[in-house]
């Protein structure tokens, strides 16, 4: 049987088949269409059948991801919705928590904060109070809710966000409140907070229920048309989509829970990444996930993604589980532009896929970092795509020369070097915010770069980083689609204590987490998991008490406390570079992840069985500030165990690299392309 995975991005949708017994992959990309999604994926799910001479019944199994979650809270898209929280807490959305450095720059005095989540007018407060302990104050009051639910039925909300206070310690008014709305707005959306995000911390657990009720219609919406969609074309496998925390989830799953998917496109890199280093041996990996709108930069560390419960997103709070990824505008479509004091800018806005770079030819009149790589032959504009998409070399070069090079009076290809140093220079402070900053050192970590732009500055990228390693792995271009099958599925399941670890006790701290491991071997199960194929990590948050921000560690194998305050304090000494043996450590809350082996573990075939060494042809490329005829090698055409010295240019189907004299490429079993820097 075949698999297939679809990554719908920015500008391109990704679409990577592969047949389980052979090995073999085929590819594509078709436009993204913005309008309405589902018909890009279909699109490209049709066109890959059409090129492996495939039908729909010969597959199995269909992972997919999106940018659909992320560009709807950044663009305010989501659907119009009501919040219900407790009498007196009305405008917490607006207080937001200035004092936890939510928003884009502090020292910004001119910052404006992005607009709310919800209207005033549809934020509505019910009588009901919880003390601190989960014990009633004040009863819940019906009446209340029945009377904003007939408001909200005569309206055009389309769902309902309900955070009331301190639910995360006893959820009972919320679950009855939930109950009432949904027996009378049957055909609306509604969440509460026990639901999404069952921890302390008000402001946080309203804005992150509130995000999951916005995205709610819409992805349902979404999810439920492509699934009649790809069922009429005939397929019955098994359909599941990626979510932030790099594992794979159902769609009923993922329909309740639609937050999960704001990191959904980045994060099937990663797992893809995970993948390779294991089958590679490498222990630690910068990821560079460099598309068409941002580079998305990540670590792995002892094969295991970095994990974060928090983050903001367009200053938006979110607490959810994902992989920590930090992005930068500096994609292949970021436009480039001149600010006042004549700098050179990259980013944020992007070209996206309509109309796209100018060199695509859709009516583009900008620069984009896509058009000076063709202008320094970066980018082959006759076989880019395979030859599929022909590029307008001639657009692109124009636009760099009205934009950049005559207000900067610079010659076109100088004009492109600036351009393209600045790019890098972005990159490479984002990789030092992910590394240096944490307490990791670049030199010690492999680069692993996919997107369509990633090999093309992988190499000078690493130079400036000091990193000797650099690693391109098969179909560099549509790594996130093959991430979505070889990922695993991930179910994660958290329970709030805030206790100090010295007064929780092995006994408690081991039956929580049977508990929620309980909970989620029958949760797992109703979305077609079977439970004999799982496994557990399990996790704490802690922190020292006075201290605001907890960090999230491993709990070991026995689940005991003295082992996990070693963990705990070797963590806080890596990152902090102290411990405080004088503080108690406080647990706030326990974690559990529950991983399903599901995920493609074959690798991947040669794709071509026409293998030489021998370059096929020459191609002019600017590089150490002059322009050189380079011999170009066809990667799928490259053995294991093929070695290029360079000067020299590496072209595949969706990318390239190029190789500067001191550098030597060689091709390892798994087909990875793996480059030596010098010191």
């Amino acid at each position: 049987m075949k698999r297939i995975g679809i990554d719908v991005g920015g500008t391109f949708t990704d679409v990577v088949m592969v047949d389980d017994s052979t090995g073999k992959v085929w590819s594509t990309k078709v436009p993204t269409t913005p309008q309405d999604r589902v018909i890009g994926t279909i699109e490209g799910f049709r066109r890959i059948l059409e090129i492996s001479r495939s039908r729909s019944a010969d597959v199995s199994f269909l992972g997919h991801g999106t940018t659909m979650a992320t560009n709807m809270v950044v663009e305010g898209t989501g659907a119009r919705t009501a919040l219900i929280t407790t009498r007196g807490f009305r405008d917490i959305l607006e207080l937001r928590r200035a004092s936890r450095h939510d928003r884009a720059d502090l020292y910004d005095l001119l910052f404006d904060n992005p607009r709310a989540l919800v209207e005033r007018r549809w934020r509505f407060e019910v009588t009901e109070r919880l003390r601190f302990d989960g014990s009633i104050e004040t009863p819940l009051a019906h009446e209340d809710l029945r009377e904003i639910a007939e408001r909200v039925r005569v309206s055009d909300v389309e769902a309902v966000a309900v955070c009331l206070l301190h639910a995360h310690v006893n959820p009972q008014h919320e679950k009855a409140a939930i109950a009432v709305l949904r027996e009378m707005l049957p055909d609306r959306f509604v969440c509460a907070s026990h639901e999404v995000n069952p921890e302390a911390m008000e402001y946080e657990r309203t804005s992150s229920t509130v995000i999951n009720a916005m995205l709610g219609p819409v992805c349902g919406r979404y999810i439920g048309r492509l699934v009649d969609a790809l069922a009429s074309l005939g397929f019955d496998g098994k359909f599941l989509f990626m979510q932030s925390n790099g594992g794979l989830a159902s769609p009923a799953r993922v329909a309740d829970r639609p937050i999960v998917l704001l990191e959904s496109g980045p994060a099937g890199g990663v797992s893809a990444a995970i993948r390779s280093c294991k089958r590679g041996n490498l222990r630690n990996a910068i990821l560079g996930d460099m598309g068409g709108t941002t580079f998305d930069v990540s670590l792995i560390r002892d094969f295991r993604p970095e994990i974060r419960n928090k983050s903001l997103l367009h200053s938006y709070t979110v607490r959810s589980p994902s992989i920590d990824i930090d992005s930068v505008g500096a994609g292949g479509g970021s436009i480039v532009w001149i600010d006042a004091g004549g700098g050179i800018r990259i980013g944020p806005e992007s070209a996206a896929a309509d109309p796209g770079p100018a060199c695509y030819g859709r009516g583009g009149q900008r620069p984009t970092v896509t058009d000076c790589n063709l202008v320094l032959g970066y980018i082959d504009p006759d076989n880019f795509l395979g030859g599929e998409f022909q590029l307008d070399a001639k657009a692109a070069w124009r636009v760099v020369e009205q934009a950049i090079a005559k207000p900067l009076k610079m010659t076109v290809p100088d004009a492109a070097q600036a351009v393209r140093s600045v790019a890098n220079a972005l990159m490479a402070q984002a990789i030092r915010i992910m590394t240096v900053e944490k307490g990791h050192d670049p030199r010690e970590f492999s680069y692993i770069c996919y997107g369509g732009a990633g090999p093309v500055h992988a190499v000078d990228l690493a130079h400036d980083i000091g990193i000797r390693r650099v690693v391109i792995p098969p179909l560099p271009g549509l790594f996130s689609a093959f991430g979505m099958m070889v990922a695993d599925q991930q179910y994660d399941y958290q329970r709030p204590v805030e206790c100090d670890l010295a007064q929780l006790g092995d006994e408690r701290l081991h039956a929580e987490y049977e508990a929620l491991l309980a909970l989620g071997r029958a949760d797992a199960q109703r979305h077609g998991v079977d439970g004999g194929e799982i496994s557990a990590v399990r996790l704490a948050d802690c922190r020292y008490a006075g201290q605001p921000d907890v960090l999230t560690v491993e709990v070991p194998s026995d689940a005991s406390c003295a082992a996990l305050a070693r963990e705990f304090e070797a963590a806080h000494q890596r990152l902090w570079n102290f411990v405080s043996e004088d503080k108690p450590i406080i647990v706030a809350n326990l974690r559990l992840q529950l991983i399903t082996t599901s995920g493609w573990r074959g690798g991947v075939a040669h794709a071509d069985e026409r293998a030489t060494i021998a370059p096929n042809r020459t191609r002019d490329v600017y590089i150490d500030g002059k322009l050189s005829a380079l011999p170009v090698f066809t990667r799928s055409r490259l053995p294991a165990g093929a070695n290029i010295d360079g000067p020299a240019v590496i072209e595949e189907h969706s990318s390239c690299a190029i190789l500067k004299a001191s550098h030597r490429a060689h091709v390892d079993d798994d087909l990875n392309l793996v480059i030596e820097l010098a010191a």
